[in-house]
Protein backbone atom coordinates (compact mmCIF):
# COMPACT_ATOMS: atom_id res chain seq x y z
CA UNK A 1 0.00 0.00 0.00
CA UNK A 2 2.88 2.18 0.82
CA UNK A 3 4.59 1.65 -2.42
CA UNK A 4 1.29 2.55 -4.65
CA UNK A 5 0.47 5.32 -2.43
CA UNK A 6 4.31 6.87 -3.62
CA UNK A 7 3.78 5.81 -6.86
CA UNK A 8 0.83 7.68 -6.79
CA UNK A 9 2.43 10.89 -5.52
CA UNK A 10 5.28 10.62 -8.65
CA UNK A 11 2.62 10.03 -10.81
CA UNK A 12 0.72 13.21 -10.04
CA UNK A 13 3.79 15.45 -9.51
CA UNK A 14 5.27 14.80 -12.95
CA UNK A 15 1.67 15.13 -14.22
CA UNK A 16 1.45 18.78 -12.77
CA UNK A 17 5.13 19.37 -14.11
CA UNK A 18 4.36 18.49 -17.39
CA UNK A 19 1.02 20.26 -17.77
CA UNK A 20 3.09 23.67 -16.54
CA UNK A 21 5.47 22.72 -18.86
CA UNK A 22 3.27 22.45 -21.87
CA UNK A 23 1.19 25.81 -21.13
CA UNK A 24 4.44 27.51 -21.02
CA UNK A 25 5.25 26.55 -23.97
CA UNK A 26 2.09 27.64 -25.46
CA UNK A 27 2.53 30.53 -24.15
CA UNK A 28 5.73 31.32 -25.49
CA UNK A 29 4.15 29.72 -29.20
CA UNK A 30 1.01 32.46 -29.63
CA UNK A 31 3.86 35.22 -28.63
CA UNK A 32 5.62 34.05 -31.23
CA UNK A 33 5.47 35.72 -35.04
CA UNK A 34 2.61 33.55 -37.11
CA UNK A 35 3.80 34.67 -40.17
CA UNK A 36 7.79 33.26 -39.64
CA UNK A 37 8.95 32.66 -43.00
CA UNK A 38 10.15 28.97 -43.28
CA UNK A 39 13.52 29.95 -44.76
CA UNK A 40 14.68 31.70 -42.08
CA UNK A 41 14.81 28.24 -40.34
CA UNK A 42 17.35 25.75 -41.26
CA UNK A 43 15.64 22.32 -42.60
CA UNK A 44 18.48 20.74 -40.19
CA UNK A 45 16.59 22.06 -37.20
CA UNK A 46 13.75 20.11 -38.16
CA UNK A 47 15.65 17.23 -39.22
CA UNK A 48 17.72 17.18 -35.88
CA UNK A 49 14.68 17.19 -34.16
CA UNK A 50 13.56 14.02 -36.01
CA UNK A 51 16.50 12.04 -35.72
CA UNK A 52 16.47 12.65 -31.86
CA UNK A 53 12.83 10.98 -31.95
CA UNK A 54 14.05 8.25 -33.56
CA UNK A 55 17.05 7.68 -31.63
CA UNK A 56 14.43 8.48 -28.03
CA UNK A 57 12.28 6.08 -29.81
CA UNK A 58 14.68 3.21 -30.24
CA UNK A 59 15.78 3.74 -26.36
CA UNK A 60 12.03 3.41 -25.21
CA UNK A 61 11.39 0.76 -27.46
CA UNK A 62 14.73 -1.50 -26.51
CA UNK A 63 13.61 -0.28 -22.31
CA UNK A 64 9.92 -1.94 -23.35
CA UNK A 65 11.75 -5.30 -24.71
CA UNK A 66 13.66 -5.95 -22.19
CA UNK A 67 11.14 -5.45 -19.59
CA UNK A 68 8.96 -7.63 -21.24
CA UNK A 69 11.61 -10.44 -21.42
CA UNK A 70 11.89 -10.02 -17.46
CA UNK A 71 8.14 -11.21 -17.45
CA UNK A 72 6.45 -12.63 -20.35
CA UNK A 73 3.22 -12.71 -18.39
CA UNK A 74 2.88 -9.22 -19.18
CA UNK A 75 1.68 -8.98 -22.65
CA UNK A 76 1.02 -5.08 -22.26
CA UNK A 77 4.42 -4.45 -21.79
CA UNK A 78 4.95 -5.86 -25.56
CA UNK A 79 2.41 -3.97 -27.11
CA UNK A 80 3.69 -0.80 -25.90
CA UNK A 81 7.31 -1.81 -26.89
CA UNK A 82 5.36 -2.71 -30.48
CA UNK A 83 3.91 1.12 -30.44
CA UNK A 84 7.68 2.56 -30.26
CA UNK A 85 9.35 0.72 -32.64
CA UNK A 86 6.10 1.86 -35.27
CA UNK A 87 7.22 5.45 -35.14
CA UNK A 88 10.59 4.52 -36.03
CA UNK A 89 9.25 3.65 -39.09
CA UNK A 90 7.16 6.79 -40.15
CA UNK A 91 10.35 8.76 -38.64
CA UNK A 92 12.62 7.01 -40.92
CA UNK A 93 9.81 7.86 -43.94
CA UNK A 94 10.20 11.36 -42.78
CA UNK A 95 13.91 11.75 -42.84
CA UNK A 96 14.27 10.53 -46.24
CA UNK A 97 11.64 13.09 -47.51
CA UNK A 98 13.56 16.00 -45.52
CA UNK A 99 16.84 15.02 -47.53
CA UNK A 100 15.51 15.62 -50.55
CA UNK A 101 16.45 19.08 -51.72
CA UNK A 102 13.63 21.92 -52.54
CA UNK A 103 13.77 23.43 -56.17
CA UNK A 104 10.28 24.41 -56.69
CA UNK A 105 7.53 25.91 -54.65
CA UNK A 106 6.00 22.74 -55.62
CA UNK A 107 8.23 20.24 -54.11
CA UNK A 108 7.98 22.21 -50.86
CA UNK A 109 4.50 21.18 -50.88
CA UNK A 110 4.77 17.95 -51.91
CA UNK A 111 7.36 17.70 -48.66
CA UNK A 112 5.32 19.30 -46.08
CA UNK A 113 2.53 16.72 -47.20
CA UNK A 114 4.24 13.75 -47.06
CA UNK A 115 5.80 14.88 -43.43
CA UNK A 116 2.14 15.93 -42.44
CA UNK A 117 1.03 11.89 -43.52
CA UNK A 118 3.53 10.48 -41.51
CA UNK A 119 2.81 12.98 -38.87
CA UNK A 120 -0.60 11.90 -38.61
CA UNK A 121 -0.71 8.04 -39.22
CA UNK A 122 2.64 7.81 -36.78
CA UNK A 123 0.30 9.24 -33.81
CA UNK A 124 -2.94 6.98 -35.30
CA UNK A 125 -0.38 3.88 -35.21
CA UNK A 126 0.95 4.88 -31.27
CA UNK A 127 -2.64 5.25 -30.08
CA UNK A 128 -4.49 2.23 -31.42
CA UNK A 129 -1.21 0.18 -29.64
CA UNK A 130 -1.79 1.84 -26.56
CA UNK A 131 -5.53 1.37 -26.98
CA UNK A 132 -5.02 -2.01 -27.14
CA UNK A 133 -2.15 -2.18 -24.52
CA UNK A 134 -4.13 -0.45 -21.92
CA UNK A 135 -7.43 -2.99 -22.66
CA UNK A 136 -5.11 -6.21 -21.69
CA UNK A 137 -3.64 -4.11 -18.30
CA UNK A 138 -6.27 -5.57 -16.34
CA UNK A 139 -5.37 -7.99 -14.10
CA UNK A 140 -8.24 -9.79 -14.31
CA UNK A 141 -7.38 -9.75 -18.76
CA UNK A 142 -4.02 -10.38 -18.15
CA UNK A 143 -5.10 -13.81 -16.03
CA UNK A 144 -7.46 -14.63 -19.06
CA UNK A 145 -5.02 -14.82 -21.62
CA UNK A 146 -3.15 -17.81 -22.87
CA UNK A 147 -1.38 -18.64 -25.53
CA UNK A 148 -3.75 -18.77 -28.20
CA UNK A 149 -5.59 -15.47 -27.54
CA UNK A 150 -2.33 -13.57 -27.09
CA UNK A 151 -1.54 -14.95 -30.36
CA UNK A 152 -4.93 -13.28 -31.67
CA UNK A 153 -3.67 -9.98 -29.82
CA UNK A 154 -0.07 -10.19 -32.00
CA UNK A 155 -1.94 -10.32 -34.78
CA UNK A 156 -4.29 -7.15 -33.87
CA UNK A 157 -1.95 -5.27 -32.94
CA UNK A 158 0.31 -6.10 -36.49
CA UNK A 159 -2.47 -4.14 -38.07
CA UNK A 160 -1.08 -0.31 -36.94
CA UNK A 161 2.36 -1.91 -36.75
CA UNK A 162 2.51 -3.50 -40.18
CA UNK A 163 -0.82 -2.19 -42.12
CA UNK A 164 -0.69 1.44 -41.39
CA UNK A 165 2.74 2.35 -42.31
CA UNK A 166 1.91 0.39 -46.07
CA UNK A 167 -1.22 3.11 -46.43
CA UNK A 168 0.87 5.99 -45.16
CA UNK A 169 3.67 5.07 -47.64
CA UNK A 170 1.23 5.09 -50.75
CA UNK A 171 -1.14 8.13 -49.38
CA UNK A 172 2.33 10.00 -49.84
CA UNK A 173 3.75 10.88 -52.90
CA UNK A 174 5.46 8.00 -53.28
CA UNK A 175 2.33 6.87 -55.15
CA UNK A 176 0.28 9.83 -56.26
CA UNK A 177 -2.15 7.98 -57.53
CA UNK A 178 -3.79 7.12 -54.38
CA UNK A 179 -2.28 10.64 -52.85
CA UNK A 180 -3.65 12.47 -49.89
CA UNK A 181 -3.71 16.00 -49.51
CA UNK A 182 -3.17 16.66 -45.67
CA UNK A 183 -1.05 20.30 -46.65
CA UNK A 184 -3.08 22.40 -48.94
CA UNK A 185 -0.50 24.75 -50.89
CA UNK A 186 -0.54 28.25 -52.54
CA UNK A 187 1.35 29.04 -54.72
CA UNK A 188 0.35 32.69 -55.46
CA UNK A 189 1.05 33.87 -52.21
CA UNK A 190 3.33 30.59 -51.51
CA UNK A 191 1.77 30.16 -47.96
CA UNK A 192 0.33 26.48 -47.01
CA UNK A 193 -2.80 25.55 -45.15
CA UNK A 194 -2.84 22.43 -42.97
CA UNK A 195 -6.13 20.17 -42.88
CA UNK A 196 -7.50 21.35 -40.03
CA UNK A 197 -10.28 18.55 -39.79
CA UNK A 198 -7.07 16.08 -39.02
CA UNK A 199 -5.88 17.61 -35.97
CA UNK A 200 -9.34 17.83 -34.70
CA UNK A 201 -9.73 14.31 -34.61
CA UNK A 202 -5.95 13.06 -33.19
CA UNK A 203 -6.64 15.81 -30.49
CA UNK A 204 -10.82 13.98 -29.32
CA UNK A 205 -8.15 10.18 -29.58
CA UNK A 206 -5.45 11.67 -27.49
CA UNK A 207 -8.08 13.29 -24.85
CA UNK A 208 -9.83 9.86 -25.09
CA UNK A 209 -6.87 7.75 -24.79
CA UNK A 210 -5.42 9.99 -21.85
CA UNK A 211 -8.48 10.04 -19.72
CA UNK A 212 -8.85 6.10 -20.22
CA UNK A 213 -5.45 5.57 -18.88
CA UNK A 214 -5.96 7.59 -16.35
CA UNK A 215 -9.20 6.11 -15.51
CA UNK A 216 -8.06 2.52 -15.56
CA UNK A 217 -4.42 2.59 -14.28
CA UNK A 218 -5.12 5.20 -11.71
CA UNK A 219 -1.53 6.05 -13.01
CA UNK A 220 0.15 3.61 -10.02
CA UNK A 221 2.34 1.81 -12.30
CA UNK A 222 5.69 2.67 -13.45
CA UNK A 223 4.61 2.16 -17.08
CA UNK A 224 1.25 4.06 -17.17
CA UNK A 225 2.65 7.33 -15.94
CA UNK A 226 5.41 7.91 -18.61
CA UNK A 227 2.53 6.60 -21.31
CA UNK A 228 0.01 9.72 -19.91
CA UNK A 229 2.59 11.98 -20.24
CA UNK A 230 3.19 11.41 -24.11
CA UNK A 231 -0.28 11.95 -24.71
CA UNK A 232 -0.36 15.16 -22.89
CA UNK A 233 2.45 15.94 -24.60
CA UNK A 234 0.74 15.02 -28.21
CA UNK A 235 -2.56 16.58 -27.15
CA UNK A 236 -0.87 19.51 -26.35
CA UNK A 237 1.25 19.31 -30.14
CA UNK A 238 -1.90 19.02 -31.82
CA UNK A 239 -3.68 22.00 -30.17
CA UNK A 240 -1.06 24.34 -30.90
CA UNK A 241 -1.58 23.01 -34.55
CA UNK A 242 -5.44 24.07 -33.91
CA UNK A 243 -4.80 27.62 -33.70
CA UNK A 244 -2.97 27.83 -37.23
CA UNK A 245 -4.26 29.85 -39.88
CA UNK A 246 -1.56 28.51 -42.03
CA UNK A 247 0.96 25.91 -41.81
CA UNK A 248 3.12 27.71 -39.66
CA UNK A 249 6.55 26.09 -39.63
CA UNK A 250 8.01 27.63 -36.71
CA UNK A 251 4.66 26.18 -34.35
CA UNK A 252 5.39 22.69 -36.38
CA UNK A 253 9.02 23.01 -35.05
CA UNK A 254 7.87 24.25 -31.31
CA UNK A 255 5.51 21.26 -31.31
CA UNK A 256 8.34 18.80 -31.90
CA UNK A 257 10.39 20.30 -29.81
CA UNK A 258 7.81 19.28 -26.83
CA UNK A 259 7.71 16.06 -28.34
CA UNK A 260 11.18 15.50 -27.92
CA UNK A 261 11.07 16.93 -24.41
CA UNK A 262 8.53 14.43 -23.28
CA UNK A 263 9.77 11.71 -24.72
CA UNK A 264 13.51 12.53 -23.19
CA UNK A 265 11.81 13.07 -20.15
CA UNK A 266 10.25 9.52 -20.57
CA UNK A 267 13.70 8.05 -20.75
CA UNK A 268 15.39 9.52 -17.70
CA UNK A 269 12.37 8.45 -16.10
CA UNK A 270 12.67 4.64 -17.09
CA UNK A 271 15.93 4.70 -15.86
CA UNK A 272 15.68 6.05 -12.67
CA UNK A 273 12.74 3.33 -12.25
CA UNK A 274 15.75 0.66 -13.35
CA UNK A 275 17.96 1.99 -10.24
CA UNK A 276 14.96 1.98 -8.37
CA UNK A 277 14.41 -1.84 -9.23
CA UNK A 278 18.16 -2.60 -8.67
CA UNK A 279 18.19 -0.85 -5.43
CA UNK A 280 14.67 -3.01 -4.74
CA UNK A 281 16.66 -5.80 -5.77
CA UNK A 282 19.73 -5.86 -3.68
CA UNK A 283 17.72 -4.92 -0.75
CA UNK A 284 15.68 -7.94 -0.87
CA UNK A 285 18.72 -9.97 -1.52
CA UNK A 286 20.05 -9.08 2.63
CA UNK A 287 16.62 -8.04 4.11
CA UNK A 288 13.85 -10.03 5.53
CA UNK A 289 10.83 -9.46 3.69
CA UNK A 290 8.43 -9.72 6.41
CA UNK A 291 10.58 -7.76 9.29
CA UNK A 292 12.69 -5.43 6.82
CA UNK A 293 15.81 -6.14 9.20
CA UNK A 294 18.66 -8.39 7.62
CA UNK A 295 18.64 -12.08 6.48
CA UNK A 296 20.12 -15.16 7.66
CA UNK A 297 22.68 -15.20 5.05
CA UNK A 298 23.63 -11.61 5.35
CA UNK A 299 23.93 -12.36 9.13
CA UNK A 300 26.43 -15.16 8.99
CA UNK A 301 28.15 -13.50 5.91
CA UNK A 302 28.84 -10.27 7.92
CA UNK A 303 30.19 -12.45 10.91
CA UNK A 304 32.51 -14.68 8.54
CA UNK A 305 33.88 -11.44 7.30
CA UNK A 306 33.93 -10.04 11.08
CA UNK A 307 35.67 -12.96 12.21
CA UNK A 308 38.36 -13.03 9.57
CA UNK A 309 39.67 -9.50 9.59
CA UNK A 310 41.99 -10.10 12.68
CA UNK A 311 41.04 -6.74 14.00
CA UNK A 312 38.51 -7.03 15.97
CA UNK A 313 39.62 -6.75 19.95
CA UNK A 314 36.19 -8.62 21.06
CA UNK A 315 32.71 -9.62 19.24
CA UNK A 316 29.66 -10.41 20.96
CA UNK A 317 26.63 -12.87 19.21
CA UNK A 318 23.54 -12.64 20.89
CA UNK A 319 20.65 -15.13 19.58
CA UNK A 320 17.25 -14.16 20.44
CA UNK A 321 14.01 -16.35 20.45
CA UNK A 322 10.62 -14.66 21.41
CA UNK A 323 8.88 -16.83 24.35
CA UNK A 324 5.59 -19.13 23.76
CA UNK A 325 5.00 -18.00 20.04
CA UNK A 326 3.49 -21.12 19.03
CA UNK A 327 1.22 -20.66 21.06
CA UNK A 328 0.32 -17.04 19.86
CA UNK A 329 0.38 -18.55 16.13
CA UNK A 330 -1.96 -21.45 17.51
CA UNK A 331 -4.54 -19.16 19.13
CA UNK A 332 -4.43 -15.81 17.74
CA UNK A 333 -3.02 -17.03 14.12
CA UNK A 334 -0.20 -16.25 12.21
CA UNK A 335 -1.69 -12.67 11.01
CA UNK A 336 -1.11 -11.76 14.38
CA UNK A 337 1.89 -14.02 14.74
CA UNK A 338 3.42 -11.70 11.96
CA UNK A 339 2.34 -8.93 13.85
CA UNK A 340 4.12 -10.05 17.11
CA UNK A 341 7.19 -10.69 14.81
CA UNK A 342 7.11 -7.02 13.55
CA UNK A 343 6.85 -5.83 16.72
CA UNK A 344 9.65 -6.93 18.64
CA UNK A 345 11.72 -6.48 15.79
CA UNK A 346 10.78 -2.38 16.10
CA UNK A 347 11.49 -3.01 19.84
CA UNK A 348 14.61 -4.68 19.64
CA UNK A 349 15.63 -2.15 16.80
CA UNK A 350 15.09 0.79 19.29
CA UNK A 351 17.18 -0.86 22.12
CA UNK A 352 20.74 -1.24 19.79
CA UNK A 353 22.64 1.44 18.45
CA UNK A 354 22.22 1.58 14.56
CA UNK A 355 25.46 0.33 13.24
CA UNK A 356 24.77 -3.19 15.02
CA UNK A 357 23.83 -6.14 12.53
CA UNK A 358 20.39 -7.76 14.08
CA UNK A 359 19.14 -9.99 11.71
CA UNK A 360 16.40 -12.74 11.58
CA UNK A 361 18.15 -16.11 11.43
CA UNK A 362 15.00 -18.56 10.97
CA UNK A 363 11.09 -18.11 12.16
CA UNK A 364 10.82 -16.64 15.64
CA UNK A 365 14.72 -16.41 16.37
CA UNK A 366 16.82 -13.61 15.43
CA UNK A 367 20.40 -12.44 15.63
CA UNK A 368 22.72 -9.48 16.78
CA UNK A 369 26.32 -8.74 16.22
CA UNK A 370 27.95 -6.28 18.32
CA UNK A 371 31.28 -5.33 18.36
CA UNK A 372 33.38 -2.90 20.23
CA UNK A 373 31.64 -3.45 23.72
CA UNK A 374 33.10 -5.10 26.54
CA UNK A 375 31.90 -7.78 28.68
CA UNK A 376 30.07 -6.03 31.14
CA UNK A 377 28.11 -3.88 28.39
CA UNK A 378 26.98 -6.62 26.97
CA UNK A 379 25.13 -7.78 29.97
CA UNK A 380 23.35 -4.57 29.34
CA UNK A 381 22.61 -4.25 26.63
CA UNK A 382 20.84 -7.66 27.18
CA UNK A 383 19.33 -6.83 29.95
CA UNK A 384 17.60 -3.55 28.39
CA UNK A 385 16.36 -5.89 25.31
CA UNK A 386 14.75 -8.55 27.14
CA UNK A 387 13.32 -5.64 29.65
CA UNK A 388 11.65 -3.59 26.88
CA UNK A 389 10.28 -5.96 24.99
CA UNK A 390 8.83 -6.95 28.33
CA UNK A 391 7.49 -4.13 29.11
CA UNK A 392 6.49 -2.31 25.50
CA UNK A 393 4.27 -5.01 25.09
CA UNK A 394 2.57 -5.01 28.13
CA UNK A 395 -1.32 -4.61 28.05
CA UNK A 396 -2.06 -1.81 26.63
CA UNK A 397 0.94 -1.77 24.39
CA UNK A 398 0.88 1.05 21.39
CA UNK A 399 1.55 -2.38 18.95
CA UNK A 400 -2.37 -3.28 19.34
CA UNK A 401 -0.38 -7.50 20.17
CA UNK A 402 -3.10 -9.46 22.40
CA UNK A 403 -0.92 -10.63 25.00
CA UNK A 404 2.64 -9.33 26.92
CA UNK A 405 5.36 -10.75 25.22
CA UNK A 406 8.71 -12.25 26.59
CA UNK A 407 12.40 -13.24 24.86
CA UNK A 408 15.14 -15.59 25.41
CA UNK A 409 18.45 -14.28 25.07
CA UNK A 410 21.58 -16.79 24.64
CA UNK A 411 24.90 -14.54 23.72
CA UNK A 412 28.35 -15.35 23.36
CA UNK A 413 31.49 -13.33 24.17
CA UNK A 414 34.50 -13.58 22.65
CA UNK A 415 38.07 -11.88 22.04
CA UNK A 416 39.86 -15.08 20.89
CA UNK A 417 40.76 -14.10 17.22
CA UNK A 418 40.85 -17.79 15.87
CA UNK A 419 36.92 -18.98 16.25
CA UNK A 420 34.83 -20.06 13.39
CA UNK A 421 31.23 -18.98 12.56
CA UNK A 422 29.93 -22.43 13.33
CA UNK A 423 31.68 -22.29 16.59
CA UNK A 424 30.77 -19.10 17.84
CA UNK A 425 26.88 -19.97 16.66
CA UNK A 426 26.99 -23.32 18.80
CA UNK A 427 28.07 -21.66 22.06
CA UNK A 428 25.21 -19.07 21.29
CA UNK A 429 22.55 -21.52 20.57
CA UNK A 430 23.79 -23.31 23.60
CA UNK A 431 23.67 -20.43 25.67
CA UNK A 432 19.70 -19.66 24.23
CA UNK A 433 19.18 -23.67 25.23
CA UNK A 434 19.88 -22.80 28.29
CA UNK A 435 17.78 -19.77 29.01
CA UNK A 436 14.90 -21.39 27.42
CA UNK A 437 15.03 -24.99 29.75
CA UNK A 438 15.48 -22.26 32.80
CA UNK A 439 11.74 -20.62 32.12
CA UNK A 440 12.75 -18.31 29.57
CA UNK A 441 12.14 -14.37 29.71
CA UNK A 442 16.28 -13.96 31.24
CA UNK A 443 20.05 -13.30 29.57
CA UNK A 444 22.57 -15.84 29.55
CA UNK A 445 26.11 -14.70 28.38
CA UNK A 446 28.90 -17.54 28.07
CA UNK A 447 32.51 -16.20 27.54
CA UNK A 448 35.31 -17.95 25.41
Amino acid sequence: MVFMGTQKVKAQSFFIFTLLLTLILFCITTLYNENTNVKLIPQMNYLMGVVALLFLNTIIFLFMLMKYFTNKDILPTLILSLAFLSGLIYLIETIVVIQNPINESTLIQTKSNDVSIFYVFRQLSFIFLVGLALICSDQKTQALINNKRKFYILLVAMVPFLVFPFIAHNLSSYNPDYALYVVDYCPNNHTATWGINYTKILVCLWAFLLFFIVARTGLTSDVWPCIALLCLASLCCNLLLLTLDEYNYAIWYISRGIEVSSKLFVVSFLIYNIFQELQLSSKMAINDVLTNIYNRRYFFNKLDGLLNSHQLPAICVMMIDIDQFKKINNHWGHQVGDKVLVSVVDIIQQSVRPDDIFARLEGEVFGLIFTDLNHAQTKIIAERIRKNVEFLSAAGNIYDIPQQMTISIGAVYTECQNLTVSQIMTASDAALSDAKHNGGNQVIIHRI
